[in-house]
């Protein structure tokens, strides 16, 4: 565990959101989740983009969430991209524009902004404390910490890998991207796939060494600093309630789309 002891010591700068339960920052990632769903006006999405920004600026690392975005922005552009060629070279395909396109993303940004903060300011024993609580079987709230701690742990191979390269005289930038792809997939790729499998493998060797088994996870593991539910989680809860209802609100007023009619699409 290594990797993510590094992640956690790299990422437990103070900020002004810090002292916040897990508890309620899970509850308003679940809460997004449900909302940026069941809304599909665009006024509706950017204004749960709007608040769901500001909450993410509290999480200060401001580069780690504007390299999220510059890999959403590609993948929009890619998608937009393939959408003209299958159009192209299908004239009778239907015609979609970039603002058709938007809600889909705006989706992901509003899970970028606060997906982040909760995997960048949460320890892994207090992940597991939060999650066992609410009576999870075993073969899910382990795979659910994990897969919210592998973002900061990816994060520092990504950070470990670059300056490995560096080092060799390589240095990772989309030029080198596009005139030496082949040297960019051994350089980058192959040495993070094997970290990553070197992560999983140190995690359940951790687990194991601390008695985590699936015969034994009724067993309640004393947490090092008690995690507690406070008035600025009550308020930061209440504050995304009435983040989701203005977003509501605002279909509502100025769109003819009613809420839960959104679905997964968003397209018209």
């Amino acid at each position: 565990m290594q990797a993510s002891s590094e992640a956690s010591l790299s990422s437990s700068a103070p900020f002004p959101g810090q002292g916040l339960d897990v508890r309620s920052r899970m509850t308003v990632s679940v809460l997004a989740s449900m909302v940026t769903i069941a809304l599909a006006a665009p006024e509706a999405q950017l204004v749960l983009y709007g608040m769901s920004l500001i909450y993410a600026l509290t999480m200060r690392n401001l580069r780690m969430l504007l390299i999220a975005y510059a890999a959403l922005l590609l993948m929009a552009g890619l998608a937009f991209a393939c959408v003209r060629g299958l159009h192209a070279l299908v004239p009778a395909l239907p015609t979609v524009d970039f603002g058709s396109m938007l809600v889909p993303f705006l989706r992901l940004a509003v899970m970028i902004n606060v997906v982040l903060p909760l995997a960048f300011s949460s320890r892994v024993q207090n992940l597991l404390n939060a999650l066992r609580s609410l009576r999870l079987p075993f073969c899910v709230y382990l795979p659910a910490t994990v897969m919210i701690r592998f973002i900061p742990t990816f994060a520092q191979d990504i950070r470990q890998v670059c300056d490995t390269m560096k080092l060799r005289g390589f240095r990772l930038s989309p030029r080198n991207c596009l005139l030496h792809p082949v040297l960019v997939f051994r350089f980058l790729f192959i040495p993070l796939l094997f970290r990553s499998l070197r992560s999983s493998e140190e995690l359940g060797i951790a687990a194991e060494f601390k008695g985590m088994r699936a015969d034994t996870a009724c067993m309640r593991a004393r947490p090092y600093r008690a995690s507690r539910w406070t008035r600025s989680d009550t308020l930061f809860v209440l504050a995304a309630l009435a983040a989701a209802g203005a977003a509501a609100l605002c279909q509502i007023t100025l769109s003819d789309i009613p809420p839960g009619r959104g679905g997964m699409g968003g397209m018209h």
